[in-house]
């Protein structure tokens, strides 16, 4: 029973510090506004619309999806580095290297690619400190 009480205070304690952490707050905000209506237009469609199994094991439909990543790309997000971050790269190749393998959307897709500034905006989030 007091392993029970622990770990419960514990989980609490995590919620409440989660709660008050301001770069993660601030994230979500940001995510809200300005990243979820890019990934709502260019990659929904695929990776999570209507509960459908998104492709490739990437789930863009929540912020928690999106910093996971898929089955073989990695990490999608690397919170400071959107080099490290495959949301980030394959975006970017998408929208300047079409034909690549790996671009998102596929240029198969009827999705469009992300613009130049659809892709400073993701940058700007995932760098932001």
């Amino acid at each position: 029973m007091k392993r029970l009480s622990l770990l419960a205070l514990f989980i609490s304690a995590s919620a409440v510090f989660a709660a008050e952490d301001p770069k993660a707050a601030a994230r979500l905000a940001a995510f809200n506004k300005d990243i979820k209506p890019i990934i709502d237009k260019s990659c929904i469609s695929c990776h999570g619309k209507d509960g459908k199994r998104p492709k490739g094991g990437f789930n863009a439909t929540t912020l928690e999806g999106l910093e996971k990543g898929g089955k073989e790309e990695g990490k999608g997000i690397t919170w400071g580095d959107a080099s490290k971050s495959s949301l980030y790269t394959l975006s970017y190749e998408g929208a300047t290297a079409r034909d690549q393998e790996k671009a998102m959307p596929p240029k198969k897709s009827k999705s469009e690619p992300l613009t130049t500034d659809q892709l400073a905006k993701l940058k700007a989030w995932i760098e932001a400190k």
